[in-house]
């Protein structure tokens, strides 16, 4: 955790181009909204998950923080990628949506990052 925490701050930052002007304080709050999530789901440090391209379970460990955050109509993915019990990276999307004031993760996606690309080709980001 404390690993993830500083990647993030280093991303936030670093504040990379984005598909929008999301302002700095929002793309913490969209971290930081991530990393809990991850934190609530994570058993023993590890992420167990159905893989729907190979129709198995995997686990995964946090890895790293991209420094993309996208806008999505009025949501927000941010991106991570996580590492595989065999060493190999795979992508891990969070789909974040202002709730009540908080900006809470709603839906996970591991290792699927090309349904996040027609997504947003969909919505015409």
């Amino acid at each position: 955790m404390i690993r993830l925490l500083c990647v993030v701050a280093v991303v936030i930052s670093s504040d990379p181009a984005t598909a929008a002007d999301i302002p700095t304080e929002v793309k913490a709050k969209l971290q930081s909204a991530m990393i809990s999530h991850v934190d609530g789901v994570m058993v023993d440090g590890s992420y167990t998950y159905l893989d729907t391209t190979t129709n198995a379970f995997e686990t995964v460990y946090p890895a790293n923080v991209h420094p993309m955050v996208l806008l999505a109509g009025n949501d927000y993915f941010v991106c991570s990628e996580m590492i595989t019990e065999d060493g190999d990276t795979v992508t891990a999307d969070f789909l974040v949506r202002e709730v009540s004031g908080d900006y809470k993760v709603v839906q996970m996606i591991v290792n699927n990052r090309g349904a996040l690309q027609a997504a947003m080709k969909n919505i015409g980001n």
